[in-house]
């Protein structure tokens, strides 16, 4: 299977070199193209030594957009980025609707929990954003937005094994007074605000941006009428820059991101309590009669201790950022800070029904990071040989928690909650050096290395506490400190547990890129990537399970960026094939009656590849496209089962990838003209996605007996599990027509829809057993509007 799938790989490329060749030498042959238009539709991305390059020339798998393209588009929000990027997937956190879990080449984070690791790093203005809580949020004044596919460990470090995804915010102007006012109107009260301003001098210049966004409710409990689904965001950020002198400038950046939402609401896909057959959740599904804006929710005074507003979720970040950038005779200086500080709270229905047997989780966040990287980039041997240099350093602290109430007995009064809660204590250093060697004007050789270290703490503190309140009953297990429990004199801070971990790593990348032609550029490399080693949070013990050693990525990609046609058509391919020692899974399991996260570490191994094309057909009127696929498979997978209540090793390699994407493809076209009395530009796309599964064991599992550690359901039973948990392919399409008018085209009226056709699926989707249930989260439905534009 692994010749064939390369040997396809190989005759593809080669397939598509030879096409590509003869298109450009016929393009060439039939006309040049004209200077001024050779870099039409090109973005500037971060290249292979971290100094601005065509994306053309980058050898390496980029999706890039412009600030006006993501607009233009609909993307108005981070999460909704993937559906134009070949190969890139996110999906909701399951425990805060403000985070997401990030997937490129089969490789995902999927929890989000403060001591597991993403894979897929974000950087904001080259900042590294440890966590993605507050992430799931609008693009305010964005100028680009990249994504980086395959390792990214010399460059960028740590936690960037499958890739990473970088933001880049306006900066301030020199010498120039701008800014724009917009407001937009849709369905549901969607009501937003924005406004930008840049103010330059020749030496200090500043830019503000500010939105706001108010959406109602979408969703309805069928048995009270309560409306879940409103939503409210207020983002702001400021920016100013000096240069003091010629060649040396001081960026400062403040932001704050605050929402608030009165859900989301899951709903309840299946229900059998114990494997016994008794379905809590039957009356409420045959409500919901298949609408997915028809949800379902235990009432919060039924669950002592629960949030009496129901579920709800509230998260506020803050980020400052200082950037200093000199220039040298021997190259450009930048030290980066950056600090980050996110608090969250939130309560979830997980299950997704009104009964009594129900699963309430609130998460509450107190998070910090400092970050700092000195880096130097540069050329030298006349432009030959460039260069980037660096060194990082990175530091974590705060709490994750989450109070837990798995009411499978409601004759016990429902007050039992259990409460954890992860202190951490992080540090991290980087060295890094990546040199690009043009050997001639057609070919260059790249090589890179990267020492990481880590140093990763935390103290857990695992507990029941009667009615969510803060005095403690018991540690858990609750054989732990009995003596003191007995004694009376039990306190919280009894049933700490500390404990730390360090790792290190060198990744490395090694690669060429050889031009067969002006337009037409070959390039392979081989790189590996390091993600640190994740810690238990939701523990018991620390020690009833190892921590997840640090995932190793190796991967092999190989590709061509061909344009032709005089520049009017871009198709750009690239195929890979990588193996992951150690990827980190994350598992919620009922032990006892006490759901808990439980970490594992697998191998898998994937093949796959990814193409986008543009094409330019007329003055105005440009298409493009993009098409993925990858198959990852488990080699080895090392995990648990609960067999007889107790948490027992087992052999998953079986299972199917979760909240992974084989195939997606997009395909839109974008369009301005001259009416005379208004310039118009339209826009359509459509994104779709293929099957995606999230209730991972199969059918022969979910069927062995729960004391043998599987479902203890029967073949019918379980077919309906695996079904529940399966999120259908569908597609997205995305609308815009706007109107620009005025003696510089400074007002626009335009009209957009989202979702236009108002296709719905599930998107996140949990599965717990024990207590045997399926609830799911829907994606938006349907929302259109209008929006005003004016610029000065």
């Amino acid at each position: 299977m692994k010749t064939t799938a390369s040997r396809a790989l190989i005759r593809m490329l080669g397939s598509a070199a030879a096409t590509a060749i003869a298109l450009s030498s016929a393009s060439a042959y039939a006309q040049a193209a004209p200077a001024e238009n050779e870099d039409a539709n090109i973005i500037t991305v971060v290249g292979v030594t971290k100094q601005a390059a065509n994306v053309q020339e980058v050898p390496s798998s980029i999706t890039a957009f412009s600030g006006d393209q993501l607009a233009d588009q609909g993307v108005r929000e981070v999460k909704e980025l993937a559906k134009f990027t070949p190969g890139f997937s996110i999906r909701d956190a399951g425990n805060s609707p403000t985070a997401f879990s990030l997937a490129i080449r089969g490789q995902i984070q999927n929890d989000n929990i403060a001591t597991l690791e993403p894979s897929v790093g974000v950087y904001l203005d080259e900042m590294y954003v440890a966590r993605a809580y507050g992430l799931n949020a609008n693009l305010l004044d964005i100028e680009s937005a990249q994504v980086l596919k395959g390792p990214q460990g010399t460059l960028f470090g740590r936690n960037t094994s499958a890739g990473a995804v970088l933001f880049q915010t306006a900066d301030p102007k020199f010498g120039k007074t701008t800014g724009s006012f917009s407001a937009s109107y849709g369905n549901l009260e969607d009501r937003s605000l924005t406004a930008i301003f840049n103010i330059g001098g020749d030496r200090v210049a500043a830019r503000g941006a500010v939105f706001f966004n108010k959406r109602n409710s979408f969703q309805t409990d069928v048995n009270t009428g309560k409306k879940y689904g409103a939503n409210r965001v207020v983002n702001g950020r400021v920016k100013v820059a000096f240069k003091p002198v010629d060649g040396v400038t001081l960026l400062l950046s403040a932001e704050s991101w605050d929402g608030e939402m009165t859900g989301r609401v899951n709903q309840n896909q299946y229900f059998n309590l114990g494997g016994t057959g008794f379905d809590p959740a039957a009356a409420d599904r045959a409500k919901f009669g298949g609408d997915p804006d028809k949800v379902a929710v235990t009432d919060p005074f039924s669950m002592p201790g629960a949030p009496t507003q129901g579920p709800f979720s509230d998260m506020h970040t803050d980020t400052f950022i200082g950037k200093l950038t000199v220039d040298t005779s021997f190259g450009e200086l930048k030290w980066i800070n950056g600090y980050r500080r996110v608090k969250g709270d939130n309560l979830l229905d997980l299950d997704g029904s009104s009964s009594l047997v129900n699963h309430f989780t609130q998460g509450i966040q107190d998070l910090k990071e400092f970050t700092s990287e000195l880096q130097l980039t540069g050329k030298a041997m006349e432009d030959k040989l460039s260069y980037a240099l660096g060194v990082t350093y990175l530091k974590e602290s705060g709490t994750d928690e989450s109070h837990s109430n798995a009411n499978a007995n409601p004759a016990a009064g429902g007050g039992t909650w259990t409460k954890f809660l992860g202190d951490i204590d992080n540090k991290s250093w980087g060295v890094y050096g990546q040199l690009n060697y043009k050997v001639t004007d057609q070919l260059s050789l790249t090589g890179g290395l990267r020492w990481s270290h880590d140093d990763k703490g935390v103290t857990t503190q695992s507990t029941v506490i009667p009615n969510n309140g803060t005095a403690v009953a018991a540690c858990l297990p609750t054989t732990y400190q009995l003596s003191k429990l007995l004694a009376g004199t039990l306190v919280a801070a009894d049933c700490n547990r500390s404990r730390s971990d360090t790792w290190s790593n060198l990744s490395y990348s090694v690669g060429l890129d050889y031009k067969l032609t002006d337009d037409v550029m070959f390039y392979a490399k081989q790189s590996r990537g390091y993600r640190s080693g994740a810690q238990q949070l939701r523990s018991l013990t620390l020690t009833d399970t190892d921590p997840a050693q640090p995932e190793i990525v190796n991967e092999q990609e190989v590709g061509l960026k061909t344009e032709f046609w005089d520049k009017r058509v871009r198709w750009n391919i690239a195929g890979y094939h990588n193996t992951v020692k150690n990827a980190q899974r994350s598992v919620i399991l009922s032990v006892g009656g006490t759901s808990r996260t439980v970490l594992e570490n697998a191998d898998t191994k994937n093949w796959g590849f990814e193409t986008d094309l543009n094409v330019n057909l007329t003055d105005g009127l440009d298409v493009f496209a993009g098409y993925s696929h990858t198959d990852p498979k488990y080699t080895k997978y090392a995990g648990f089962v609960v067999a007889g209540g107790v948490l027992t090793p087992a052999d998953k390699s079986g299972q199917k990838f979760g909240s992974i994407v084989k195939d997606q493809f997009s395909v839109g076209a974008n369009y301005k003209g001259d009416l005379g009395f208004a310039r118009v530009a339209a826009n359509v796309s459509y994104a779709w996605q293929g099957d995606m599964y999230q209730v991972i064991d199969p059918l022969n599992v979910l069927t062995t007996s729960a004391a043998l550690g599987g479902g203890g359901l029967s073949a019918t039973e379980a077919a309906k599990v695996i079904e529940a948990g399966k999120t259908p392919a569908y597609g997205i399409t995305n609308a815009r027509l706007g109107f620009s008018f005025g003696p510089e085209d400074n007002y626009e009226v335009a009209v957009w829809g989202r979702n236009v056709f108002d296709k719905r699926a599930k998107q996140y989707i949990l599965f717990l057993g024990g207590l045997n249930y399926v609830g799911a989260n829907w994606n938006d439905p349907a929302t259109y509007g209008v929006s005003v534009t004016a610029k000065f």
